[in-house]
Parts: C-alpha cells; sequence; structure tokens
C-alpha cells in the first residue's frame, strides 16, 4: 500500500505533568538513550530430541496446542548452574555503554527476572548489586509477564515527568527452558536471554503514548505454577486445559492489533507509518499481526532466538535499533494477566 502520513496530534502521556520552561509550557522529552542484550552460548534447535515428545503427541492427537506455536530454528538456554542474574546484568552494563550513562547516575532500575531464584525478593536486587548501582537506586521489580519491559518503561517515564527520577534503567531477564513441560507445545521454542534499556533526557527514541487493556475475566488461563498432576513439582508454565486455548485463539490473536489501532488513531497515524516489535511467542501470530496492523516494518528475533517471554522486546531493540526507518516504533507486550500494552515512540 502507498505510504500515508497525515498530521499527528500533540505528543503526550498519561499523565504528564507540564514544565514551566522561560515561560512556555513544555513537556520534557523522555527517551530510550541506550540499549543492551546478553544471551547464553549454549545453542538449542527445533531437532533436539527433547522435542519428540511435543511431536509425539502431535501425531496421535492431530491438532493440538503444538499446531499453534511455530517459526523458530533455534534459541539459546541457560547451562546448569549459569546465573540468570549475571546475564541480566552483563545486558544492563551494555545498555549504560551504549547511553554513555554511569551507574551512579541511574536513580531507578525496573523490570524483572523471571523465574527468580526465591519467591521473594526477586532476583532484580542481584543485578542491581553487579550492575554496579547505588544504595541510592530504587529498584521496582515489576511482576506483569510478559509485557514486563514495556511496563517498566512506562512507569520510568512516568516517575521523570513527574520529577522524581532523571535515568533510569530498566532490565528483564528470562531463563524459562528451566522451567517448562516439554510435552507440551508452548515448550517448542522456548529460549532464554536478557535485554536492557537506558532512560533519561533525549532526543530520539522519545517515549509518545501508550495504551493498554486489562482482560481479568482471564485470570488463570495460562500460568506458572507446580504440576504435581505431570509430575512437576516446580512451578512449570502451561496454558490450562480448555481456557488457555481459547484465550490464545481469542485475546490473545486479536486483542493486540485492536489496541495499536486505537494507540495510533489516537495520533493521526496508521501501519505504515511505524516499525513494530512485539512479543514474540509463534509465527501463528506475528504472521497475525502483521496482517492486521501492517506495519511498515516488524523486526523479530523469533528464528533464532525463540520465544523470550519478557525479554524478546528489549533484545530485539538492542539487536535492530540502529535500522529503524520509520518516524515511530510501537512496541507491543502482552502477558498472562491477561494484559496488553503498546507504547508509542517517536525515533
Amino acid at each position: 500500500m502507498p505510504a500515508r502520513r497525515v498530521g499527528v496530534a500533540a505528543e503526550a502521556g498519561h499523565g504528564c505533568l507540564d514544565v514551566l520552561h522561560c515561560g512556555v509550557m513544555t513537556r520534557p522529552s523522555i527517551a530510550l538513550l541506550g540499549f543492551g542484550a546478553a544471551l547464553p552460548e549454549r545453542v538449542r534447535t527445533h531437532e533436539d530430541p527433547l522435542y519428540d515428545r511435543i511431536r509425539e503427541a502431535a501425531r496421535a492427537r492431530g491438532i493440538t496446542e503444538a499446531s499453534l506455536f511455530y517459526g523458530n530454528r533455534e534459541h539459546r538456554c541457560l547451562e546448569p548452574g549459569e546465573s540468570l542474574a549475571s546475564l541480566t546484568a552483563k545486558a544492563g552494563r551494555m545498555a549504560l555503554e551504549d547511553a554513555g550513562v554511569r551507574p551512579e547516575q541511574v536513580d531507578r532500575l525496573y523490570g524483572y527476572v523471571s523465574v527468580s531464584e526465591f519467591i521473594a525478593p526477586n532476583v532484580l536486587y542481584q543485578v542491581h548489586r553487579e550492575v554496579g548501582l547505588g544504595a541510592r537506586t530504587l529498584v521496582v521489580p515489576v511482576h506483569a509477564e510478559f509485557a514486563n519491559f514495556v511496563l517498566g518503561a512506562v512507569l520510568a517515564w512516568e516517575a521523570m515527568l513527574a520529577g522524581h527520577s532523571e535515568r533510569a534503567l530498566v532490565a528483564v531477564g528470562a531463563g524459562w527452558t528451566r522451567h517448562m513441560d516439554y510435552a507440551q507445545g508452548h515448550a517448542f521454542g522456548v529460549g532464554d536471554g536478557a535485554g536492557a534499556a537506558v532512560l533519561g533526557p533525549g532526543e530520539r527514541f522519545v517515549l509518545v503514548d501508550y495504551a493498554a487493556d486489562t482482560f481479568s475475566e482471564e485470570y488463570g488461563a495460562m500460568t506458572l505454577r507446580p504440576r504435581p498432576e505431570s509430575g512437576l513439582d516446580q512451578p512449570v508454565y502451561g496454558l490450562e486445559p480448555v481456557r488457555g486455548l481459547e484465550t490464545f485463539l481469542r485475546t490473545g490473536m486479536d486483542g493486540p492489533p485492536r489496541l495499536v489501532e486505537r494507540l495510533l488513531h489516537k495520533h493521526g497515524l496508521t501501519g505504515d507509518d511505524i516499525t513494530l516489535i512485539s512479543h514474540q511467542a509463534t509465527r501463528k501470530l506475528l504472521d497475525h499481526w502483521n496482517e492486521r496492523i501492517r506495519p511498515r516494518e516488524y523486526l523479530h528475533t523469533l528464528e533464532d532466538l525463540g520465544n523470550m517471554v519478557i525479554a524478546s522486546i528489549p533484545v530485539t531493540l538492542a539487536r535492530y535499533h540502529r535500522e529503524v526507518r520509520t518516524k515511530y516504533l510501537v512496541l507491543l507486550g502482552l502477558g498472562i494477566g491477561a494484559h496488553q500494552m503498546a507504547l508509542l515512540v517517536r525515533v
């Protein structure tokens, strides 16, 4: 379709506070200043015998959950004993270096490390220590799988607009390969990784607005919990029988396009004006969202890094941010609350 650009509405975030500057009311520009990503060295391909149980179940039962999760040829996995906190801290340090920001300049750390070493506290506090952040840096664990990064960026932005923060680091790490039932189709392609970004005053990758939806009636349709019925006593992710697949096919498929369309319409934009980076569970979702949203560009790392659950968006940003050619970028996160969030960024 031909490119079409229309007038853009005034840029404003939710709850923005006006600032008096030289007698003129303005809003400060808060931007993504730097990006970082870290991946385990171990590579697992889709031919790994670990997935034989999924393939056998699919052949035995015909169309199943396994038919919904595809599009990945390899991904990364943490080795036994490898620290997810250290991997996340590495991504954070890379983001700080990319932004030219020193650890002592960061006053807030947002994000999440999943699955954490303890039920509480989250191992994000270990990330704080390994990055070298100071005692005055507030740690804010954002427990909102899988939209932790997007929500963390929004919370950091709002704190800055309110005048309570100057620079923030948002860091997330995913180690879900250790928490899968490898007889279930959704386990196919799940990978580990960590990503981070620094936020502060800036003129490129400026946060503009966001939109969010909550579908609390779907609470419990997808969960991370022990599954003694399957002989799994540690927390394992799963789509609950019937409800989980229904949520995936209904809200998961069609909710994000409606949300992004609402956000773009508010600012006089269309899909042709944006580059999209989204949650990356399966090619089925990416193809459907691409058809409905019709972004100019759709960047992802699904094929070679898999579904990094909470880390896919910042890892993809770290890899491709220098290649964004459109004026706007949309980061689309969703999770098992159920909730969805889209963040509009001016490039």
